[in-house]
């Protein structure tokens, strides 16, 4: 276990925003009229749009223009229409957010291969009945990954994905007291595997524990990313376990990012855009749907013990308008330190699945 100071370290650290990461931001592109600059270099939101304005039924200019996300093709693709549309009716109250630049990273997939000695401590920690003949390991992510083929950005480079999800409820494991964090993310992004960059946006849940039980707190929070940059906090979003939340992440460029979330539990959204890190360019390769334990001062943090989190609507559409949904791509569990399973999907069908926590710490 780490010691008392340490774990105060790591509360303090936690506090304290990394402002110098966010310096090293491309130069800002121009303002639109409606476009406002955020306490971070290279992001701004958009101001609500005016009373009345019907985003279903506005035209696509409209629609950027305002900060709304891309539509799906309501003839092509009528489920993946019905899904934006609702989130779109459920924009009632836009928020200005104030950031907070964090030391957590959500980095590329960690891939590692099954080896007779992983796959005896899966079979001790999870039933093998319905996994996948097909599913890949890593170190950091579990869920599912769909791919472009892109090599480069361009055509069939991923344009944005789209995912609901619940917020769990953050909790150390049974029997557990770290003495310190536990972190929880759940996302949908773009790049990250076989790439080294992730445009992404989601939730954290973490869980902490100091001296036996004696002091617990848990912190919930919404929050956009673009790896090698560190994890942005999204304030003024509030969310809570059971929240139900709408995350459309997509790209304009290869240097350009945008991040839409819709709270459904109290109507409210936020859009936002960001610049890629100096140097770093979209390529588009994948996208995918993720539970990650991220990595805090250099190494993978425990995974908060999230039981179990739903996952639906997952889909991407690529800069070609090719539709991708999760019943066609590659299941990914999460290993432990040691090789085990702590973290895995279960598809169910109709672009849904439910993420499985085993339980064990890290």
């Amino acid at each position: 276990m780490k010691n008392l100071s340490s774990a105060i370290t790591a509360v303090l650290v936690l506090a304290a925003p990394l402002a110098t990461l966010a310096q090293n931001a491309p130069a800002a592109h121009k303002l639109q009229p409606n476009e406002h600059t955020l306490n971070i270099a290279g992001a701004t939101t958009i101001e609500a749009p005016p009373a009345g304005f019907d985003a279903v039924n506005a035209s696509d200019e409209e629609l950027a223009y305002h900060g709304f996300p891309p539509r799906p093709n309501q003839n092509t693709e009528p489920k993946a229409y019905a899904t934006w549309a609702k989130a779109m009716q459920h924009s009632k109250k836009r928020i200005v957010p104030t950031l907070e630049q964090t030391p957590i990273f959500h980095g590329p997939s960690q891939q590692t291969k099954a080896n007779a000695v992983t796959n005896a401590k899966i079979a001790n920690n999870v039933s093998l009945a319905n996994q996948p003949s097909n599913v890949s390991y890593s170190n950091n992510w579990s869920g599912y990954v769909d791919f472009s083929g892109a090599a480069a950005f361009g055509t069939s480079s991923y344009y944005y994905v789209v995912n609901d999800f619940t917020v769990p409820k953050a909790q150390q494991a049974f029997g557990v007291c770290t003495n310190g964090w536990d972190y929880g993310s759940a996302w949908n992004g773009i790049d990250g595997w076989g790439s080294p960059d992730v445009l992404q946006a989601g939730i954290e849940f973490d869980a902490y524990c100091l001296l036996g039980g004696a002091y617990r707190s848990t912190l919930y929070s919404a929050w956009y990313e673009w790896y090698p940059f560190s994890e942005v906090r999204i304030g003024g979003f509030p969310i809570a376990p059971g929240d139900d939340i709408f995350v459309e992440v997509w790209d304009t460029s290869a240097i350009a990012g945008h991040a839409y979330l819709v709270n459904y539990t109290n109507n409210q959204s936020v859009s936002i855009s960001f610049a890629a890190p100096a140097g770093t360019l979209l390529k588009g390769n994948s996208a995918e749907w993720v539970v990650e334990r991220p990595s805090v001062g250099g190494s993978l943090a425990n995974l908060t013990n999230y039981v179990m989190d739903p996952f639906w609507d997952g889909y991407a559409y690529t800069r070609g308008s090719a539709f991708y949904d999760i019943d066609e791509a590659t299941p990914v569990d999460m290993l432990d330190n040691a090789g085990a399973v702590i973290s895995y999907p279960e598809y169910l069908g109709l672009e849904t699945f439910v993420m499985h926590d085993t339980g064990s710490a890290w």
